[in-house]
């Protein structure tokens, strides 16, 4: 293996591939060049603090080795919101994008060529994530290249065997945070494997991209939903899974889709990696990874100490851990959190952090976050409303009311922050010692409770089987600027068609506008607070088994969604969805 900077700037392999940038490869001498202009200008501008944030991996690859090249310390925000921007920007004096990336690079002219350039040593690049603290806070992580590097040459041994030289790396995941990081940059410079920079969306994009014996980086989130037609992709050699645990019914509808077992890695942006597991059987212990010292504390959760994460110190987790019994055995499970910071969508959310947001609404008195259950991982608010709040829910209704909440949070948390479920009360609900325990905050999304004044908002997560489905089969998916297309198939089972009507289902139309917002918001990657609905035409009726694609269109300055639903030679419906943004 080669050290990061090393491996991009003094290897005299000109021609070598680095990454795959939409129908373009990037060589070797064309990034370093990029790395040696960027650093050029993050010289002149005079900034230490340089905060970076990018949707192409290239981009942030060559911004990333630009600003320690250069001797300045990196911030890695987990947003690029607005709001999130505004809380940590004490901690930066400039801040790169891929447009601001994009027109340095267009405006200063080639810088010579050379390897004999100075590289700074691998402690003194420094890097600062940002993750949810227990506080609410955004907390600062520090984090050094040789801590990067030696977690990478340490993991490597384990994951070469089987690879081909020629594997590629595809991601599903954001580099911004530690994982994406790791697998999808540091990882393939140092073993001098091609990525593509590309941040895949959805299953379809992994699909027409992928060749056999590549690689794949991917979350629970991803492996819970895989796409109907993976069986007919290309094999992966390996599929890495992180942000955290699998279960284990979908770690096996993996290896059947694609006839490997997900490589599961345990960590945090704190630790790095510490332990790893394939789920070849129910609750399958996790292993720690070679150098990684593995113990429970007193408080009985996991602490562990590596090179990698701070020397030979003892960094204490707060995931509740049991160890095999056998004395030789290093191995342990995992028995949930101690803390108030939970993993959704492969995100760490803090629930102080969204009641903090929720609190800071004129409509909001109280409020408590929360998963209703182990098994449904949609975050979910109770609210207590102040009088303005309450005469808001009184004329809007309960859906309106919690979507401009969310819109309200949206500003500050990414959409895995943003509550799903919705129970608006008097008072919060507290056991005899005034405490508010969550096996009572549960009771509130009992299946057999009323949904007064409540409402579900929809979620790309399909329900357990034994639950009706509420989204169609998605076919295909294309998306181009602010233009998509979503093919879908209707299956008789959804749960919109139960009751609408008896003998005749049809699907109603309020779904059909759910359904529009829905795919809007991923789409076009807003969140949508719809206002008024205008050119609402309904010609023909939906019914199961109909094969389908809804049309979505985005005016961004008028703040509009054009949608229609069409089939082969049928047009069902169309019409104007009006929203505001939440940034």
């Amino acid at each position: 293996m080669t050290g990061f900077l090393t491996a991009l700037i003094t290897q005299n392999t000109p021609e070598t591939v680095i990454c795959i940038d939409g129908e373009t490869c990037f060589h070797r001498d064309q990034v370093a060049g990029d790395i040696r202009r960027l650093g050029q200008y993050i010289g002149q501008s005079g900034a230490k603090n340089i905060a970076l944030h990018c949707r192409s991996a290239r981009l942030f690859l060559t911004g990333l080795a630009a600003i320690w090249q250069a001797g300045c310390h990196a911030v890695l925000p987990a947003s690029d919101r607005a709001g999130y921007l505004g809380e940590i920007a004490h901690q930066f004096d400039l801040f790169l994008d891929d447009a601001k990336l994009e027109e340095i690079l267009a405006s200063i002219a080639p810088v010579p060529t050379g390897n004999n350039a100075t590289l700074p040593a691998a402690e003194n690049c420094r890097a600062t994530f940002y993750t949810s603290g227990s506080t609410g806070a955004p907390k600062a992580i520090a984090k050094t290249l040789a801590q990067l590097e030696a977690e990478m040459a340490m993991q490597t041994p384990l994951w070469q065997p089987g690879l081909h030289d020629d594997a590629r790396i595809l991601g599903l995941v954001s580099h911004q945070h530690i994982y994406g990081l790791l697998f999808r940059v540091i990882w393939p410079v140092m073993t001098g494997r091609v990525f593509v920079a590309t941040q895949a969306r959805f299953w379809e994009d992994i699909m027409v991209d992928l060749e056999e014996g590549d690689i794949i980086i991917a979350s629970p989130a991803h492996l819970q939903r895989l796409h109907p037609d993976l069986a007919q992709a290309q094999r992966p050699a390996r599929i890495f899974c992180s942000g955290g645990p699998l279960d284990q019914p979908s770690a096996a509808h993996s290896h059947a889709a694609f006839g490997v077992w997900p490589t599961e890695i345990l960590g945090s942006t704190e630790t790095g990696g510490i332990a790893w597991r394939q789920q070849t059987t129910p609750d399958a212990p996790w292993t720690p990874l070679p150098d990684v010292k593995a113990a429970i504390n007193d408080a009985g959760c996991l602490m562990v100490a590596a090179p990698h994460i701070d020397g030979a110190n003892w960094h204490h987790t707060e995931d509740r851990v049991i160890f095999d019994p056998t004395p030789e055995s290093r191995r342990f499970r995992l028995r949930g959190r101690a803390d108030r910071v939970v993993k959704i969508e492969g995100k760490r959310i803090s629930l102080s952090r969204v009641e903090t947001h929720l609190k800071g609404h004129d409509w909001v008195d109280d409020a408590v976050a929360l998963l209703p259950d182990e098994a449904d991982r949609r975050l979910a608010a109770i609210v207590v409303l102040t009088p303005q709040g309450k005469a808001q829910l009184a004329s809007a209704g309960a859906f309106r009311t919690g979507r401009v909440l969310r819109n309200h949070i949206a500003h500050h948390e990414d959409d895995a922050a943003l509550p799903h479920r919705w129970r608006f009360v008097n008072t919060l609900p507290t056991d005899s010692q005034g405490k508010k325990p969550l096996h009572l905050l549960r009771t509130l999304f009992d299946k057999n409770v009323p949904e007064t004044a409540t409402t579900q908002m929809p979620h790309i997560t399909a329900p357990a089987e034994s639950s009706p489905a509420q989204f169609p089969t998605i076919i295909a998916r294309s998306i181009k600027k602010d233009q998509a297309r979503i093919d879908m198939r209707l299956e008789p089972g959804l749960l919109y068609f139960q009751g609408h009507f008896d003998g005749s289902p049809v699907l109603p139309g309020v779904v059909q506008l759910h359904w529009a917002v829905h795919y809007a918001g991923i789409a076009f990657n807003i969140v949508i607070t719809p206002h008024t609905i205008t050119q609402l035409k309904y010609r023909n009726v939906i019914t199961p088994q109909d094969q389908i694609h809804l049309l979505l269109e985005c005016n961004r300055i008028r703040g509009q969604i054009k949608f229609s639903y069409a089939g082969t030679d049928t047009h069902y419906s169309s019409g104007i969805i009006t929203f505001s943004k939440a940034d």
